[in-house]
């Protein structure tokens, strides 16, 4: 196995756990805090992302490009670093000092100033901190233990959530502080166990070289890579606090709540996409600095759609069950989120793409490129999000809320992502694969409404419902509807390899091994048996 392979299989074995435990705390939350509090948590949560996008103007994306394509010296880290702390003192300051009582009353919509500090600690903890730490470990291929590390981080604020949760202490309050003692305790840890390799390596050149580099040019070299990253910070700024503002402003925090929910649940889609993406920019960059165009096509052209199918097929699965897990995981408060969730399900699909399409535009350097195409969607995004969540007093706008928001977000998603993809098959002269899109898409939904319906025929024609609770009968239909559906999927990748980025040598070579496997341990097991 690949070191490319062994990192990708920890990475998506702590995110699987990572992910399960995650949905756990979400639910949780949503329960305990309701729709309107848990829509106060979002949008503070969502404003200060947008607010570090603008500030962070692609200086992260910079940070983990060059220290990912080969050994850098310290001034690398030091500059960003020190960027890293300006941020935070401007941050507070102007949320302390600089803007006015009638600003924030208008920019947050009366949430409380201590609750407002509370979420920048958190988020800036949660993002820019814990993103450097884990960019430091990533470059070095320490995936395991950054992985377990933050595997660690969502089980402890599972178990801070669940006891305030038992003792009736869960309040929005309670969840920052939560997340702002997490942060910072694993943080700290990481950085102390971390060592960069320069520190006991002097026998590379063009690493003594970089070491003693004037700190003038390590800033020239962020500068100019952050340029045309200035732009998408701006827009980025404006599309999603347009976004959050426009839905807690016309839709309220109930509104706000309904889209959360449905786009925290719908983010299982994004499994193996979240677990291959810093594995993916590292070989990426590392490709590009040596020149080796056509491994970038290749890495890029297999994980794509293979990333696509896997999206497509957790999605497709729990469409029909919308409805449904709204109502048993979070009640009847939530009830009318579940049109939002369907729909949102489908935004992972293209979501994963978008993800693997910046990652290559940023790993490259093709950032006046990405920047284009990005500033494009988002010049559309802000009049759009308008349109369909506000209702003015002029009659313009349709006031769909959440569900206007989450149109506008997957229906652009799937436009802007096909059009980066398109842009990236003609430099690298490989196949669009947009029919593949299409049809895992279509294929799947379909199966999941034929699993869905001979699950639920099944339960009904032994009319299990007599003897057992309904949730239990419930769940056995979706667990009977899941067989279904993987033993239809599994036919579908049999006859149609390429739907997941297979070619049919790989896809036998795949059921040699586990033919092999299987067979090895029968064997074992007769053996046992003999010698008994």
């Amino acid at each position: 196995m690949t070191n490319f392979r062994k990192r990708f299989f920890i990475s998506i074995g702590a995110n699987a756990g990572r992910a399960a435990v995650s949905f756990a705390v979400g639910i949780l939350i949503a329960r305990g805090l309701g729709p309107a509090e848990y829509g106060n948590l979002a949008y503070l949560l969502g404003s200060f992302w947008a607010i570090r996008a603008l500030l962070d103007v692609g200086s992260s994306s910079a940070f983990y490009t060059f220290i990912a394509q080969r050994e850098r010296g310290s001034l690398y880290y030091v500059v960003y670093f020190s960027w890293l702390v300006f941020q935070f003192i401007f941050s507070v300051a102007l949320v302390v000092f600089l803007l006015p009582e009638p600003v924030v009353t208008k920019f947050w919509l009366g949430i409380e100033r201590e609750l407002i500090l509370l979420a920048f600690f958190a988020t800036f903890l949660q993002n820019q901190v814990w993103q450097t730490v884990s960019q430091m470990h990533e470059s070095k291929r320490m995936t395991a233990r950054i992985q377990m590390a933050g595997l660690l981080i969502i089980i402890s604020h599972l178990l801070l959530i669940g006891a305030m949760f038992i003792g009736n202490l869960l309040n929005l309050s309670a969840v920052l502080w939560a997340i702002i003692a997490e942060y910072f305790v694993a943080a700290v840890w990481l950085c102390i166990k971390f060592r960069n390799p320069l520190a006991n390596d002097k026998s590379n050149f063009s690493v003594e070289k970089e070491v003693s580099s004037k700190p003038s040019s390590v800033v020239k070299a962020y500068i100019k890579y952050c340029r045309p990253m200035v732009v998408i910070a701006v827009f980025s700024f404006c599309y999603e606090i347009a976004d959050r503002w426009l839905l807690q402003r016309y839709g309220g925090s109930s509104q706000q709540g309904f889209y959360q929910v449905a786009a925290q649940l719908s983010t299982v889609s994004l499994l193996a996409a979240t677990s291959i993406l810093s594995i993916f920019w590292k070989e990426i960059a590392e490709a590009n600095e040596h020149g080796d165009h056509s491994r970038v096509a290749r890495l890029y052209q297999k994980t794509s759609q293979s990333l696509v199918f896997v999206a497509a097929f957790v999605t497709c699965f729990l469409v029909p069950w919308s409805q449904m897990l709204v109502d048993v995981l979070l009640g009847s408060e939530f009830h009318s989120a579940w049109p939002v969730l369907m729909l949102m399900l489908f935004y992972p699909v293209h979501q994963a793409v978008g993800q693997i399409n910046g990652t290559l535009f940023m790993a490259t350097a093709q950032n006046s490129t990405y920047m284009k195409i990005t500033v494009s969607g988002l010049l559309v995004s802000i009049p759009l999000a308008y349109l369909l969540i506000a209702e003015d007093d002029i009659g313009i706008g349709y006031g769909l809320g959440a569900m206007g928001l989450a149109i506008k977000i997957v229906g652009l998603n799937f436009l802007f992502v096909n059009f980066q993809s398109w842009v990236i098959s003609k430099k690298y002269n490989i196949y669009f694969q947009w029919r593949e899109q299409i049809g895992s898409v279509v294929m799947l939904v379909l199966l999941g409404f034929i699993s869905k319906y001979l699950g639920t025929l099944i339960m009904t024609a032994i009319d299990i419902e007599h003897m057992i609770h309904l949730n239990i009968s419930m769940w056995l239909g979706v667990f009977l509807s899941g067989l279904f559906y993987l033993a239809l999927s599994l036919v579908l990748i049999l006859k149609l390899p390429r739907l997941a980025g297979l070619h049919p040598e790989e896809l036998r070579m795949y059921w040699h091994n586990i033919i092999g496997i299987l067979l090895v341990k029968r064997i074992g097991i007769m053996g046992d048996n003999w010698r008994r």
